[in-house]
């Protein structure tokens, strides 16, 4: 569904304006404000404008924002009950949603994690909060597929096997070339997104086995996959580890060497969760010694420094954490968002809800 609204710089919204279908069952009057850049508002709300409709929310442009007292001062003057945020909003000041001075009820996030913008309190205290939920969950899955392939196809070495000439055709243990078909898969983490990568591996006809601290084994088992008791067993038994899991506490830097050191020779391991999750100086050790294969698309330090010496290790794959979403799904996360403020507004269930359980597992 694309939506069409039109927005005016200064005026107030009532529930009946938003509706893009039927008339919204709501009556209280509603203060909805988007606030984010120029950059935001092109990528995820191309077809929205600003102009030119009596009936409207207010926007309110963080490009300008001079410093975090303006920020501060504007919520205590429009006082929203609704926001629509984005990666360029600033901080919900904290004091502040505890005070009769901004009684928003609702966080309408446009895209992923919510921790860099609003507090756990909002969330005990009744504040509803909602992300893009599954509508990246399957870029991100696509994004591992095609880094789980090109690692055992060998992909860095293409290039150079081709401009020297060699004869390859029907000879792949040249560049060591291998199949994903009925491999042994692990997953470190039980989300969205592996759940997600579940369904593009069908085909493949591997096994899938995981591990994931907080998710009980019979949800696995409900999926076909077989849990492991702990990470050492994931990592002793997969042909591929494919990094997922949430960044916490309890899983900051908890892939350690000696886990890379039980992978089979020539495994591959992908990691398209969060870098703090791992240890990346181990890792580049045991990589560098050629006994894996890596494919990264997030690092610790992001983006990845130009004297980082990731760059250095021979055939390990990197890409700049795009794995989600991809270039024309930037809009569908848009209208996700647009959509939710309508069921709100509606009083129906939103998609993608950020609950106390999943702020709590949320990087």
């Amino acid at each position: 569904m694309r939506f069409s609204w039109k927005l005016n710089m200064h005026m107030q919204i009532t529930p009946a304006t938003l509706s893009v279908s039927k008339p919204l069952a709501k009556t209280a009057r509603e203060r909805v404000l988007f606030a984010f850049g120029a950059k935001d508002r092109n990528q995820f709300f191309p077809s929205l404008s600003l102009e030119n409709l009596p009936h409207s929310g207010h926007r309110f442009d963080t490009d300008s924002l001079k410093n975090y007292d303006h920020w501060e001062g504007f919520l205590k003057e429009f006082r929203p009950t609704i926001l629509v945020s984005c990666w360029s909003t600033p901080r919900l000041p904290d004091p502040l949603l505890h005070t009769d001075a901004l009684p928003l009820r609702y966080l309408c996030h446009t895209t992923g994690t919510v921790r860099n913008l609003v507090g756990r309190e909002f969330l005990v205290e009744g504040g509803v909060v909602s992300n893009w939920g599954n509508v990246i969950s399957q870029n991100v899955a696509e994004h591992a597929l095609m880094l789980i392939l090109t690692s055992l196809r060998s992909f860095t070495r293409w290039r150079e096997t081709m401009k020297e000439g060699q004869e390859v055709w029907g000879n792949g243990q040249f560049v060591k070339t291998r199949s994903l078909q009925g491999k042994t898969v692990g997953l470190h983490g039980f989300g969205k997104i592996a759940r997600e990568l579940l369904a593009l591996l069908a085909p493949f006809n591997v096994e899938c086995i995981a591990f994931s601290p907080n998710v009980p084994p019979g949800v696995m088992r409900k999926k076909g996959v077989t849990p492991c008791a702990d990470l050492k067993e994931l990592f002793r038994k997969s042909d591929v580890v494919v990094e997922c899991e949430a960044l916490t506490e309890e899983t900051l830097a908890s892939v350690t060497e000696a886990h890379f050191r039980m992978m089979k020779e020539d495994a591959v391991f992908v990691n398209v969760g969060r870098g703090a999750v791992i240890d990346e100086d181990a890792l580049l050790r045991v990589a560098k010694e050629g006994r894996i294969r890596v494919a990264l698309d997030v690092f610790q330090t992001e983006p990845l420094p130009k004297d980082s010496p990731l760059w250095d290790v021979e055939h390990m794959i990197l890409s700049p954490h795009l794995a989600g979403p991809a270039g024309d799904w930037f809009h569908r996360c848009g209208d996700h968002a647009l959509s939710n403020v309508d069921r709100y507004l509606k009083g129906k269930p939103l998609v993608g809800e950020v609950t106390l359980e999943l702020y709590d597992r949320s990087t």
